[in-house]
């Protein structure tokens, strides 16, 4: 059977851990130049956050609550993990603003900067592990292939 709900935000998932591993790469020189390519990592894995963050926020999650039942535990869940992602995203921009474009960075400007990148590195990978064992998993044996057509098409809008 299709899932073209899920698979949209797997694909998106995937796209995301390609970022994520050049973001892995580039924590290790925030320095000069490497700091200018971190800094451009950084705005791309921001551009698709908000975009997939989005999909999910207002379309996917809520299609999906009424399936789960009264407490929504693991919607909320979600929520409070896009949480985290933000506040971290933006202590990491605050810094990033903080630096002085492709100069040297101070051993503790670097050591903030690397801190910080990793707690994000990791609060993203865990969101995308639960988010597919759990919700989009559950979504694959409860939405049929028309809904998650419809849900696919609406997904797609909030570009």
């Amino acid at each position: 059977m299709e899932h073209p709900a899920t698979e949209l935000l797997r694909r998106e998932h995937r796209e995301m851990e390609l970022l994520l591993q050049r973001f892995e790469v580039e924590l290790g020189n925030p320095q000069g130049e490497g700091l200018l390519a971190l800094a451009e990592t950084f705005s791309g894995i921001q551009n698709h956050l908000a975009k997939h963050f989005r999909k999910e926020e207002e379309v996917f999650y809520p299609a999906l609550a009424p399936e789960l039942g009264a407490t929504g535990l693991e919607i909320t869940n979600l929520n409070d993990d896009h949480t985290s992602v933000r506040e971290v995203s933006s202590a990491f921009q605050g810094l990033l603003d903080r630096a002085p474009p492709g100069r040297e960075l101070a051993i503790s400007a670097r050591a903030e900067l690397s801190s910080l990148g990793w707690e994000l590195w990791n609060l993203i990978h865990h969101h995308i592990a639960e988010e597919e064992d759990g919700l989009l998993a559950f979504a694959d044996r409860v939405l049929d292939c028309s809904r998650q057509s419809a849900l696919a098409e609406q997904m797609n809008a909030r570009r």
